[in-house]
């Protein structure tokens, strides 16, 4: 069986060579093919790779680099793949399985997904077999922002896993993890109201939603606002001081305001210089502090969680991944689809196919 699957000594990747625009930093190279080091490690043979914000942040140079190796690396940590080779105590994998998760850290490694092979090892990130109900692509897509909108409702939304009659509000219910968010919640129970555009309203309420307010349309934001205490969550997926102080009078007392971005709307997608990261440091702090409602930011992902708690609501078909035709590449356009993705007019989730 080990035998079946012959491993080439080099393999096709998107390689960042230096910082700056997608198309000057990401070039489509030819690589040694990256090989088994531990008993723990498993080799997949990549079909598919989901593109996170934080990618495309990383790639940029905004973010902090002393955190993380510099250029020429390869970033990316969703894929779906299939299984070709396995270190000695890995027990529960066979060649040939298609497996699917997230290496935990997309950017400042040598090897990341953005590849025709990567090493994913166990207790990194996840790794688990992939739902006969899901493609390859769609499996690719959920790593980063399934497991964030997990995070962001359950764990810091302290939304248990049955939450019949609990309310949530979700913003920003049309993209890369609101997709998720809206489905989640619906998921494990919970009223979901769902911020989104106009134009979007239908598609998210076809996601779940019980609800959508149009954020360009005043009098729904309106009413909105009128719902003060009567939320058990709020799931910002958005950012931004506006939306912090227009919801957060919505949340009942000791409910939480949970975000993946911060005080600052699509953080990262500029570079933050020293006063700009203090400004965003004060502003969180005080929000922790003397905040009217208690107010989480996602920074620790619990892949811990992705096996047990997220997968089985993929697998049941309860949580999709959202893909359009327009939003899925080759592996050699990944520029192509590093500059859609900062265009901030996706729905759901963008991939790459290998």
């Amino acid at each position: 069986m080990t035998d079946s699957y012959k491993i080439p000594s080099t393999m096709h990747a998107l390689q960042l060579v230096h910082y700056g625009p997608a198309e000057e930093a990401l070039k489509y190279v030819e690589i040694k093919t990256p090989a088994i080091r531990n008993p723990n490690d498993i080799l997949v043979k990549v079909k598919a790779v989901g593109v996170n914000p934080i990618e495309a942040k990383y790639r940029a140079g905004n973010v902090p680099d002393m955190l993380f190796k510099n250029p020429p690396n390869i970033i990316g940590s969703d894929y779906a793949g299939i299984v070709v080779a396995k270190g000695s105590a890995v027990k529960d994998f066979e060649i040939g399985d298609e497996v699917y998760g997230g290496m935990g850290v997309p950017i400042g490694q040598e090897y990341g997904a953005y590849a025709e092979y990567l090493v994913a090892t166990l207790g990194k990130g996840a790794i688990v077999k992939k739902p006969s109900n899901m493609s390859f692509e769609e499996a690719a897509a959920v790593g980063i922002a399934g497991i964030t909108s997990f995070q962001g409702i359950v764990v810091l939304g302290n939304m248990p896993i049955k939450s019949s009659g609990k309310k949530i509000l979700v913003i920003g219910g049309s993209g890369g993890v609101g997709t998720y968010a809206v489905q989640v919640g619906k998921a494990i129970g919970a009223h979901v109201v769902a911020i989104c555009s106009e134009r979007n309203s239908e598609f998210v309420s076809s996601l779940g939603a019980d609800r959508t307010v149009a954020y360009n349309l005043k009098h729904e934001m309106d009413e909105l606002k009128k719902e003060v205490n009567s939320y058990d969550a709020i799931f910002d997926c958005v950012g931004g001081d506006d939306y912090y102080n227009q919801c957060v009078g919505l949340l009942k007392k000791g409910s939480v305001y949970a975000t993946a971005v911060g005080p600052q709307q699509h953080a990262g997608a500029e570079k933050v210089g020293i006063f700009g990261g203090l400004k965003m440091a004060l502003t969180v702090l005080g929000r922790l502090i003397a905040g009217c409602r208690p107010y989480r930011v996602v920074v620790h992902l619990p892949w811990n969680r992705f096996a047990d708690d997220l997968h089985p609501l993929l697998a049941n078909g309860s949580v999709k991944s959202v893909l359009r035709d327009d939003q899925i590449f080759d592996l050699k356009d990944g520029a192509k689809a590093h500059l859609k993705l900062e265009s901030h007019r996706t729905v759901g989730k963008i991939v790459l196919r290998v």
